[in-house]
């Protein structure tokens, strides 16, 4: 929260996270030899604690969208067909980050942690599973983009949950 006082000198007085800081007003006209000082000022930004449950919901929305490429490529492709996805291949997975979608929701000191290290852990085994399926998958160069365009995006998408859920680990750890 910030709190605003005004002051009788020339701009206001706020408080940011404990930290002062001091503004002038634009309109007054100072002299060169006064302007000359400078003030240091240290601002720590405060991590809103909803950051976990961002990641939380990023989770399970990760693993609906690898349940439904899942029973997409199930209607879409031949049962004998090299990549195809089972669903016994991503039961675990998904699981996984649905596990840490509510271990983040607890708002435990430590399992709350150990829910983002839990869906880290669960980003790169689906990332794995989607790289698999790509290398599975034979190219033939004249089919544009493709089978290999459902895993070779569910990388991607593995990567940004994983980076969210490493990322957002020191920012739960800092704020406890």
């Amino acid at each position: 929260m910030m709190a605003l006082r005004m002051t009788s000198a020339l701009g206001a007085r706020a408080t940011v996270a404990g930290t002062k800081v001091r503004a002038r007003e634009a309109s007054a006209a100072r002299p060169t030899a006064a302007r000359g000082r400078a003030a240091s000022v240290s601002v720590r930004a405060a991590v809103d604690p909803t950051v976990a449950y961002a990641v939380a919901q990023q989770d399970l929305f990760f693993a609906a969208l690898v349940a439904g490429e899942c029973a997409y490529q199930q209607g879409n492709l031949p049962a004998d067909f090299k990549g195809r996805p089972e669903f016994k291949d991503i039961a675990l997975p998904c699981g996984l980050l649905v596990g840490s979608f509510l271990a983040i929701q607890t708002d435990n000191g430590i399992v709350t942690p150990g829910g983002l290290v839990l869906g880290a852990a669960a980003c790169g085994l689906t990332g794995k599973m989607f790289l698999d399926r790509f290398d599975a998958i034979d190219d033939d160069g004249m089919d544009w983009p493709g089978p290999r365009v459902f895993p070779g995006t569910g990388i991607l998408f593995a990567l940004f949950a994983f980076l969210a859920n490493v990322e957002a680990l020191p920012r739960i750890m800092g704020s406890a």
